[in-house]
């Protein structure tokens, strides 16, 4: 009985935590660039393992019954790229393939986005709103000071009137992708600079944006199945708080 409480327990908590990651998912539909989240759920005696620091796993024997109770492992990021909508704007951009963008914030350093839907800030500066100054190969952020450009396969940025290059986008790719970190709105942090690379020959799409990889349907289907199991738990949960109150209550006339 105290096991049933423990399994459906730990199953709430972890749908609980599936829905809000499904949530985010579902929020950032419409985000160019972003890439969906997963969680991915283990035994408990598997977390239990790992987190004693138990080197080889390959002789692991079962803890009783609490192999049964599922809990949340880790959030798994999608990186699949996603589908080219054609805009028509001057400062949109997409990469093909694999690599990111690199934006200088005001405060949290540079972050690495696959959203190209840029701007020119009041300075001139090619801006991702909301987020910073994009930089160029060079480091520095690209000053444009107008939008008629044009943007070749390789990120350089030519001015139309005079075809005089204005600067190249900077796309980087990552050895280790577990070193990123999600902050939001679809944009990265590098928790190892050794781990950036550059991409020497990226294939830049110009005016057209990549959608999200989260599809509205597939997060929906997905958000309806962990909230029924959520109540399905919810449920017997208090099937068997029930059952308990009966049992000491008879128990205790016995």
């Amino acid at each position: 009985m105290f096991r049933g409480f423990y399994t459906l327990t730990s199953d709430m908590l972890t749908q609980q935590r599936r829905l809000n990651v499904i949530s985010n998912n579902m929020a950032n539909v419409s985000t160019p660039g972003f890439k969906k989240d997963t969680l991915v759920t283990t035994t408990f005696d598997e977390r239990l393992a790992i987190r004693t620091g138990s080197v080889d796993k390959s002789s692991k024997t079962q803890l009783g019954g609490v192999a049964m109770m599922r809990v949340a492992d880790e959030k798994v990021t999608e990186y699949e790229q996603g589908n080219f909508d054609v805009t028509g704007r001057p400062l949109d951009v997409a990469i093909a393939g694999e690599g990111f963008f690199e934006v200088q914030t005001p405060t949290s350093g540079i972050v690495y986005t696959r959203n190209g839907s840029f701007t020119l800030d009041e300075e001139g500066y090619l801006y991702l709103q909301h987020i910073g100054r994009v930089l160029g190969d060079d480091g520095e952020p690209i000053l444009l000071r107008t939008d008629k450009v044009s943007v070749e396969t390789d990120g350089s940025v030519v001015y139309e009137e005079t075809g005089g290059r204005l600067g190249k986008l900077s796309v980087v790719n990552f050895v280790d992708y577990s070193q990123l970190e999600k902050t939001g709105e679809g944009m990265f942090t590098n928790q190892n600079g050794a781990n950036a690379v550059s991409v020497d020959l990226p294939d830049v799409r110009w005016k057209m944006l990549e959608r999200s990889n989260a599809s509205a349907m597939d997060e929906i289907v997905a958000m309806i199945t962990s909230q029924r199991a959520l109540q399905s738990a919810g449920e017997v949960l208090r099937m068997y708080d029930q059952l308990m109150q009966k049992a000491a209550n008879d128990i205790g006339r016995i």
